[in-house]
């Protein structure tokens, strides 16, 4: 269950955008980021440079068109491209909604 404690501030949705293209982002719902964290667990997800992601994620921003995803940790989003993850179909039906 997602027990994130760390909010990120509109302010700062508003200033930032997704390093690779620009893309404007959103905070990835509750749902993106459990199934996420149990991807993690599982030692089932990797980055955009094919590294296995392992330590949990509180949030994450998520970009518009829903293709990747940027982690949360202690409230702060790491923008690094390569460690975007990206989102297959299965995690992208799940920020709707």
């Amino acid at each position: 269950m997602n027990k994130a404690p760390y909010a990120i501030a509109r302010e700062l949705l508003d200033l930032i955008r997704c390093p690779v293209d620009g893309q404007l982002f959103e905070v990835a719902s509750g749902r993106l980021v459990d199934a996420v964290n149990e991807r993690i667990a599982r030692r089932a997800i990797r980055d955009a440079s094919d590294g296995l992601v392992e330590e949990q994620i509180d949030s994450a921003l998520v970009v518009e068109d829903r293709s990747r995803l940027y982690a949360v940790r202690c409230g702060i989003p790491c923008l690094i491209p390569g460690e975007a993850i990206p989102l297959d179909d299965d995690l992208r039906v799940l920020d709707h909604g």
